[in-house]
């Protein structure tokens, strides 16, 4: 007798078998969530962030939650999404936070994963500016050989500093010069000379770009007086006497004079001295002989040569 087979019995049967495998989902427990991105303890200034991890085979969704501070020690509950996929974008502000994932489907889930992200406002320092320690603003010295420093910028990776001449637009004459340290020195050259500094790190620089200082190096000795009045070997009464002269031509930085009175021709025994008030000072002396003379010296501190000597005679 010959054996039939009904196809469509098997074929009901197949389907009941796939059907019944379909209900059956993978038992994903002991099953783990690879976070990728933000890497864990980012600390950035960025805000929005794609939040990513690994697609997890047997998982239907995903919950993804945010929290300021941890998830130990909750400041506040940010989020609490489910999503079927593998990625999240959400927007942060300056704090520490910490996010976590896990994977779930009808029958199982995965234990959480979790990493911590800080976002640093103070990163970006575009809105920081210099402190500039030394030379002071307007500083005139006769040595060329300057140190500059500025104080430390938090979150600064580098500096770089530029000196122009006479202003910031001017010739540059030294830099530009990066360095890590808070200090530099430098060989110049004689003149008003404009110096800045700009902090920098990977992501901005400092606001104003550069904070500046004005400096002024004078190395040149101021030139010799030459005297005016009363004429040499003059004879003059008792009394107050105007004493002037025309300073040398000037080579640098302002000049201010100083007069000295001697009892002697050689100078050895100074009678007094005084600050002048341009190219002229008042004195009363007394009866005697006198020798006087004047000397030139500039802000830098350059002294000039001392003016020849004249005799005086108070009687």
């Amino acid at each position: 007798m010959k054996k039939i087979v009904n196809y469509s019995i098997i074929t009901l049967l197949l389907a009941t078998i796939i059907a019944c495998n379909d209900l059956i989902e993978k038992d994903i427990d002991k099953e783990t969530i690879t976070l990728l991105a933000p890497a864990n303890n980012l600390t950035t200034i960025q805000l929005t962030h794609t939040f990513w991890w690994n697609w997890l085979d047997g998982a239907e969704q995903y919950n993804m939650q945010v929290v300021e501070g941890s998830f130990t020690s909750v400041t506040k509950f940010l989020l609490d999404t489910t999503i079927s996929k593998n990625k999240f974008e959400y927007t942060l502000y300056p704090g520490t936070f910490q996010w976590r994932v896990k994977g779930m489907n009808n029958g199982s889930e995965t234990n959480f994963s979790t990493f911590t992200v800080t976002i640093d406002s103070s990163l970006d320092i575009s809105s920081q500016q210099i402190v500039l320690s030394a030379p002071i603003d307007n500083y005139i010295t006769n040595n060329d050989n300057i140190t500059f420093t500025w104080n430390n910028l938090l979150n600064a990776d580098d500096y770089l500093i530029e000196i122009h001449e006479n202003t910031w637009t001017g010739n540059l004459i030294f830099g530009p010069q990066i360095t890590t340290s808070n200090s530099i020195t430098a060989t110049l050259p004689e003149g008003t000379l404009v110096w800045g500094v700009q902090g920098r790190n990977a992501t901005s620089n400092t606001s104003t770009a550069f904070s500046i200082r004005t400096l002024t190096i004078d190395t040149t000795s101021p030139n010799m007086v030459t005297l005016v009045a009363p004429a040499d070997n003059a004879t003059l009464s008792d009394g107050y006497h105007t004493y002037s002269w025309t300073q040398g031509a000037n080579t640098g930085t302002a000049l201010t004079d100083a007069i000295f009175f001697y009892s002697d021709v050689s100078a050895t025994n100074l009678i007094k001295s005084a600050q002048a008030v341009g190219t002229s000072h008042q004195d009363s002396l007394g009866v005697g002989v006198f020798y006087w003379r004047v000397q030139s010296t500039d802000a830098a501190g350059n002294i000039g040569p001392m003016s020849n000597i004249r005799k005086l005679t108070i009687q």
